[in-house]
């Protein structure tokens, strides 16, 4: 278990991933805490690698992430989640009632906890400690990514972020379709996935509206829909036809 802190600092003051860089290179294990504010997330490390995560955000509990995903329903996250005691995660209670398979909760859990730790990037305030020590086995899984992968990935959605920012301004930006049903049909670059973001843009729905029904993850959302603005198939309501080339 973890136990003396070894490290400790600002966010505000240390690039975090020059954090995960110095974890990674001396091949440290033990827990590494971050708070901002009342926020509070914890990063298992084991021999130089992230092996487990933890928030104290609900929206970043696994029964939301499955909902999320379009894996579960509100309804089972809800029934399924009454039913969690302190010897039973909400993992096996899904799995016992018949709502998930064994595969989708490994899975699940992977993505949950890389979408906990990418979400950290966005982190420029706040404190963090890391205690060094072994980790607890039962919280341990295997995200089959190397730490420098998820630098790398965590760092490129940041820019992606950045860029998305410069047009999706805030999450109540409204979308309209450009094209029509046949146009779109014509266009060999708009593929399945696409299409399935393109039929919840009405003209009234907001960025936040979107993922929501999309059943997917929030970057991944707005990453389809910004593409499909810097393409000319959408457009943010009220632009005009400049501010799409600009996006490109």
């Amino acid at each position: 278990m973890p136990g003396k802190t070894i490290l400790s600092g600002d966010l505000g003051a240390i690039n975090l991933a020059d954090i995960f860089n110095l974890l990674g290179m001396s091949k440290k294990s033990g827990v590494l805490k971050l708070t901002r504010g009342a926020e509070t997330r914890s990063l298992h490390w084991e021999q130089g690698e992230i092996v487990f995560a933890r928030s104290n955000s609900v929206r970043d509990s696994l029964g939301n992430f499955l909902v999320r995903k379009g894996i579960i329903t509100p309804e089972q996250n809800a029934v399924s989640a009454s039913k969690i005691d302190e010897t039973t995660r909400h993992g096996k209670v899904l799995v016992r009632m018949g709502f998930i398979t064994a595969d989708q909760l490994l899975w699940a859990v992977k993505q949950q906890v890389l979408e906990i730790v990418y979400s950290l990037f966005h982190w420029h305030s706040g404190f963090f400690e890391f205690a060094e020590g072994e980790t607890d086995a039962k919280e341990k899984i295997t995200l089959s990514m190397s730490t420098t992968k998820v630098i790398m990935e965590g760092i490129h959605r940041l820019d992606e972020w950045a860029k998305m920012r410069t047009v999706f301004t805030d999450d109540a930006v409204v979308l309209e379709p450009i094209l029509g049903p046949g146009e779109v049909g014509a266009r060999p670059d708009i593929g399945p996935d696409d299409r399935k973001l393109l039929a919840l843009v009405d003209g009234s729905r907001t960025l936040a509206e979107i993922a929501g029904l999309a059943r997917q993850g929030e970057f991944e959302c707005y990453s389809t829909l910004f593409n499909l603005v810097s393409t000319g198939v959408l457009r943010v309501r009220g632009a005009q036809a400049s501010t799409r080339r600009a996006a490109r």
